[in-house]
């Protein structure tokens, strides 16, 4: 029905977007001045100005600010949020990249143009994406109903600040649906895994490590409490089962630290600590349940160990708490979605779920807000070295985006 409007959309420019964005450097760091997504920022404002949308600067903390910008239809009708997030993970070790990481370089592979650097995939392409599509749509005339909102925050792959500002300055109030723009393939994600972080701190008495009876190790309480954790684990896999969208739920131990703060040394038993946990969950596992589990780990082994060498002293923190998300296949969102699908790429669409959670998953436990994630890139590619995305991928998920807007938008 509105296929025709796609041949307004400007391919070269979305992949020269792509580029100017990817050679900003916009990982963040605390404790670098400057380094943040502000670049990113001015360049999506005086973008966003010149092509004539309605634009906002937010910030959301001094030096990083959330762009805003609206595109109004001529008659009320729904708002539809494009999101996708200005900030990029750390490129790590530079010496191990092929390619330049803040380069946008286009390499042929196997007959196809990729992309290469931080972000390609993840997701400032697909934030370039979404705004070509809004621009194809500005450009065409074509008329819809309501408002086509885009919020590109800050912070998503840190505490996701950014989304959660832009909620609570009631920029999220009026909006019905919305598309989060991240690599999955071009799939359509109508599930996301819930995500806690946790960090368990464990107490001992520093020691010389020729005297380990004079004190308490710490060490193997946490050794104590991450076997538990693998049972815990398992226990919930067996009870769970494998999701059809999601897999498997998850408690990964990530962080551990011994001792909090000084020096560590080979031969001096820490005074303290730590493990954080990286838990995924799946529909129906409850957070609150879980850290009720955790605690009475925690609280068993403590009546299980309590001589004074062998000490199991603990404390627990919750760090984030993401719950999942689901989306019925018959929200207005999806089914525009699954119908731009099918006239861009001829096909059926992959139903998926999101592995992680997204900027979406805070869109919907505290707005209500239906969402559908999707985009351009391979699932597996973000944070990678040598990061990449194929162009056409990239293309084919702007031109979904456009007619997604138009048939949520215009929806009889």
């Amino acid at each position: 029905m509105y296929k025709d409007v796609l041949r307004f959309f400007d391919e070269e420019g979305l992949i020269k977007c792509t580029q100017d964005l990817v050679r900003i450097n916009s990982v963040f760091d605390p404790d670098v001045e400057g380094a943040n997504e502000s670049r990113v920022t001015e360049y999506l404002e005086k973008l966003l100005h010149k092509e004539g949308f309605e634009v906002h600067v937010d910030e959301v903390v001094p030096g990083r600010s959330n762009v805003i910008a609206f595109l109004r239809g001529k008659e009320p009708g729904k708002t539809l949020l494009f999101e996708g997030h200005q900030d990029v993970v750390s490129i790590g070790d530079p010496q191990k990249w092929k390619y330049d990481p803040f380069g946008g370089e286009i390499v042929e592979v196997d007959g196809k143009k990729r992309m290469y650097g931080r972000g390609t995939n993840d997701t400032k392409g697909n934030t370039a994406a979404a705004f070509f599509a809004a621009k194809t749509i500005k450009d065409s005339g074509i008329p819809f109903k309501g408002n086509i909102l885009l919020c590109f925050p800050v912070d998503e792959e840190g505490s996701m600040i950014g989304i959660k500002d832009f909620i609570e300055k009631g920029w999220a109030d009026d909006v019905d649906g919305a598309i989060i723009c991240e690599p999955e393939e071009k799939n359509l994600c109508i599930f996301q895994k819930g995500a806690m972080r946790i960090k368990v701190t464990f107490q001992g008495a520093q020691a010389h490590g020729c005297m380990p009876l004079s004190g308490v190790n710490p060490n193997w309480a946490l050794m104590r409490f991450i076997n538990e954790i693998k049972h815990l684990e398992n226990f919930e896999k067996d009870r769970m089962m494998r999701h059809d969208y999601l897999g498997w739920p998850s408690i990964t131990p990530t962080l551990i630290k011994a001792p909090l703060e000084g020096v560590a040394q080979i031969n001096v038993i820490p005074d303290d600590c730590y493990v954080t946990l990286d838990i995924r969950t799946v529909p129906n596992q409850d957070h609150e349940a879980l850290v009720r589990q955790i605690q009475g780990i925690i609280d068993r082994l403590s009546h299980q160990y309590p001589d004074d060498y062998d000490r199991f002293a603990a404390s627990i923190e919750i760090i984030d708490d993401r719950p999942w998300t689901e989306v019925p296949r018959e929200e207005p969102v999806v089914k525009a979605v699954d119908l731009a699908f099918r006239e861009v790429m001829g096909s059926e669409p992959k139903y998926n779920g999101v592995p992680g959670a997204t900027d979406g998953t805070f869109l919907q436990i505290r707005k209500g807000i239906p969402v559908i994630v999707t985009g351009a890139g391979d699932r597996e590619v973000p944070h990678h070295v040598d990061e990449w995305v194929e162009l056409n991928d990239l293309i084919e998920a702007g031109k979904i985006y456009t007619l997604a807007a138009l048939y949520y938008l215009n929806e009889q």
